[in-house]
């Protein structure tokens, strides 16, 4: 039985070393599609992939976000080129852990393909991960460092079988569903004993530049998209740091103890991927710079072939260049 994983990334240097590694325990390929890295990803992913692990990497670098289709994209790529039995979709800051099966997270599949009633989804619990100040901040293996969690939530991300492949099939925004002709596929289940360690928050820096890109991709992505609510959660804190940024900036508790919950529960997820070659700890603030500089460039070298490739849409952006208003 093979397993392909498949992921949307973008700027995850901190993290993506280690998370290749204990992915590639479970599957025997892993597809990425690149939403534009600057923090140096790309030159990590190569150095894996001359390394010898199976690694396929496409990018776009829109500025604005087209989940959806990448989604099912990596889908079909991971069972058409790959010939992937089951495709885990996954984000670079979730790590697989079957710690609590009473099997392996391999034997597990092997004993659904047995069952009288097919399986075609498996959807497994989030689970989120926070830093705190008690970390071992010279650990740079994310899993390693960051060792308290929260409940699982009632979100999952899905393991799609290869069999409905020929379906109209999408997959949601988020990795959260599989759309079969416009529905939810019938043959899936829930299983609340695999779960997805997530360290989507792994430092305040780190947090920052994901309120700024996030809200900026959608205002990027024009007036229809920000009125259908898409990402509306960055939309507030990105107000405050672009106008009072000290709110965030110089604020005690959002620097250093931000996720220091007492629900939370020191409970390691099982880390399978060895030691890092390529990674460099204690960047965090380096590597937001990097991120959010990448990001501007994106922007405006597109804004500018946009401006390039018509005469008329030249024309309209210096009508609005040109036009002024008094405010005091």
């Amino acid at each position: 039985m093979k397993f392909v994983a498949v992921t949307r990334i973008l700027d995850e240097a901190d993290i993506v070393e280690a998370f290749v590694r204990h992915t590639a325990h479970f599957v025997s390929h892993h597809i990425f599609m690149d939403n534009g890295s600057n923090d140096g990803t790309i030159d990590i992913l190569k150095s894996l992939a001359g390394e010898g692990f199976k690694i396929t990497v496409f990018q776009n670098k829109s500025v604005h976000y087209n989940e959806r289709e990448f989604n099912t994209f990596l889908y079909k790529e991971a069972v058409d080129r790959h010939a992937a039995d089951w495709v885990v979709f996954l984000d670079a800051d979730e790590f697989i852990d079957d710690s609590k099966l009473e099997l392996s997270f391999v034997d597990y599949f092997n004993k659904l393909s047995t069952l009288h009633n097919p399986i075609h989804c498996v959807k497994i619990p989030m689970v989120n991960y926070q830093y705190t100040r008690q970390d071992n901040q010279s650990e740079i293996i994310t899993p390693l460092r960051v060792t308290k969690r929260l409940a699982p939530l009632n979100s999952h991300k899905v393991i799609v079988s290869s069999k409905i492949r020929k379906n109209n099939i999408m997959i949601d925004n988020g990795s959260h569903r599989v759309l079969c002709n416009g529905y939810d596929v019938p043959e899936e289940i829930v299983e609340q004993n695999l779960w997805l360690a997530h360290f989507s928050e792994r430092s305040p820096y780190q947090i920052v530049v994901k309120f700024v890109r996030g809200w900026a991709k959608i205002l990027a992505a024009g007036d229809d998209v920000v009125k259908s609510g898409a990402s509306d959660h960055y939309r507030g804190p990105y107000y405050i740091i672009k106008d009072r940024p000290h709110e965030l900036l110089q604020n005690e508790w959002f620097m250093t103890r931000k996720n220091e919950s007492p629900d939370l529960i020191e409970d390691p997820a099982k880390y399978r991927g060895g030691p890092l070659k390529y990674t460099q700890g204690a960047q965090e603030a380096m590597i937001a710079v990097r991120s959010l500089m990448g990001y501007v460039t994106d922007l405006a070298t597109q804004h500018g072939r946009l401006i390039d490739s018509d005469p008329s849409v030249r024309k309209m952006v210096e009508q609005w260049g040109s036009n002024h208003n008094q405010i005091i």
